[in-house]
């Protein structure tokens, strides 16, 4: 299938996807907070609705995460300055909300972030893919968005919100 067509038949499945979605997560109650990596990579997996902030003062922003075995990861797909990518760098603490339920985290850089991108990028393909939105992965997987990769581990110990 050409790859216009494969864009075009993506899209009316991805607009349905994100009008039901408001209803579909208004329906679910929020989950357990999870006790391991494993358990937020498992929430991770299940949720209809990914958001971060940086630190525990700033607005949540909607942001895909993506799964490779029990790891999180998430990339920009803007790059303006400052970002919650920048703050992040500078304390890794902050907040995910899944759905309804909210976990302290820490976001960095992975250390084997040149070994795990193809992992990543193999998982923003299949996420996309499911979505209906494989036009999107150009940007998912381009040299700039790689280098953006932050990985999502619990904060151990939980990090302190005022």
């Amino acid at each position: 299938m050409s790859s216009l067509l494969e864009t075009a038949l993506g899209i009316p499945r991805l607009l349905v996807g994100l009008a039901l979605r408001p209803m579909r997560i208004a329906m679910r109650g929020p989950m357990p907070r999870p006790k391991t990596q494993r358990e937020l990579a498992d929430l991770v997996d299940s949720s209809l609705k990914h958001e971060i902030r940086a630190g525990y003062t700033h607005r949540f922003i909607t942001l895909m995460f993506v799964t490779a075995g029990e790891r999180v990861f998430c990339r920009r797909y803007t790059y303006g300055e400052p970002s919650w990518h920048s703050v992040f760098q500078m304390d890794p603490a902050g907040q995910v909300r899944l759905d309804k339920t909210i976990v302290n985290i820490e976001a960095r850089v992975p250390q084997d972030l040149d070994e795990i991108v193809p992992d990543v990028d193999q998982a923003y393909a299949d996420a996309l893919k499911k979505l209906g939105a494989s036009y999107m992965l150009a940007g998912a997987t381009e040299l700039r968005a790689q280098e953006s990769t932050m990985e999502i581990r619990l904060a151990d110990p939980p990090a302190s919100t005022p």
